[in-house]
């Protein structure tokens, strides 16, 4: 049935119809599968660190279908790997402020753009799966990370805020001065990094590349890991896909104590990690 199925409908239907919930995702046919990946390295990262919460988040959230996405790929996940999430949706709720400057792109961008509309609605919809966190992200920032717990750790972030200033406040969460209450690897999604305007003068180009020069220990890199042995080897986000490496984190400095691994352990180690 298999064969006469793929030869006929295609691989990524059979996969669509009979896959398992990993297989699914490996083809990028659940859901926003750039959030899939993100939060699937965060739940893997997390059980292997000990882990049996994680905390993702959303960074502009406009009309709530990400956000949506993610409580919906959270259940998902939590079902496969056991690890639960903790989702925040930080958004202005006004749509863009006005821009300060070329960096914030203007020459794209107008005040108001991307207004979230019924916020109570949205919120409403979210209720016990989601917590939206409403206002200027530079004013609401510094509250949740400061909250960051090492029970459930910052695991995965998407960042869609399209302007500079928007970028560099959002990268504040990385400034809990504890390690620990971040993944040793926190999985990036930067919406707006490919475009022909994107440069790193402006933009969330420009805010990583800031981060980087001020925060040597935490560097955002680019994920390394993809496109891997996926089916589809030419996805336009996993060139939007990066990973904040946390240098000063225990786990990265000092072995933890285990038995010792197999070759063949470790290949399926790699294979999810």
């Amino acid at each position: 049935m298999k064969k006469l199925w793929t030869r006929l409908l295609g691989h990524h239907s059979w996969i669509r119809r009979f896959g398992t919930f990993r297989e699914r995702e490996q083809a990028g046919v659940l859901n926003r599968p750039n959030y899939a990946y993100g939060m699937l390295r965060a739940a893997d990262t997390a059980k292997y660190f000990g882990h049996s919460e994680v905390t993702v988040c959303e960074f502009g959230v406009a009309t709530g279908y990400g956000l949506t996405a993610m409580t919906e790929l959270a259940e998902l996940i939590t079902a496969e790997t056991g690890v639960k999430f903790r989702i925040y949706g930080f958004d202005t709720g006004a749509g863009l402020p006005p821009p300060n400057g070329h960096a914030d792109h203007p020459e794209l961008w107008n005040p108001g753009d991307f207004s979230m509309g019924d916020v109570d609605g949205l919120r409403k919809r979210l209720s016990g799966k989601a917590e939206l966190i409403i206002g200027d992200i530079n004013d609401t920032i510094d509250g949740f990370t400061n909250k960051l717990t090492e029970k459930a750790p910052l695991g995965f972030v998407s960042i869609d805020v399209d302007i500079y200033s928007g970028t560099v406040s959002s990268l504040r969460a990385l400034h809990n001065v504890k390690p620990q209450v971040y993944l040793p690897a926190v999985s990036f999604y930067f919406d707006d990094v490919n475009s022909y305007f994107n440069n790193f003068a402006c933009g969330e180009l420009k805010a990583i590349h800031e981060h980087n020069a001020a925060r040597p220990l935490r560097p955002i890199d680019q994920d390394r890991s993809l496109p891997g042995r996926r089916l589809d080897a030419a996805q336009a986000w996993y060139a939007n896909m990066y990973v904040c490496h946390l240098l000063d984190h225990p786990t990265r400095n000092v072995p933890r104590k285990r038995e010792a691994v197999s070759l063949e352990d470790h290949m399926k180690l790699a294979a999810n990690l």
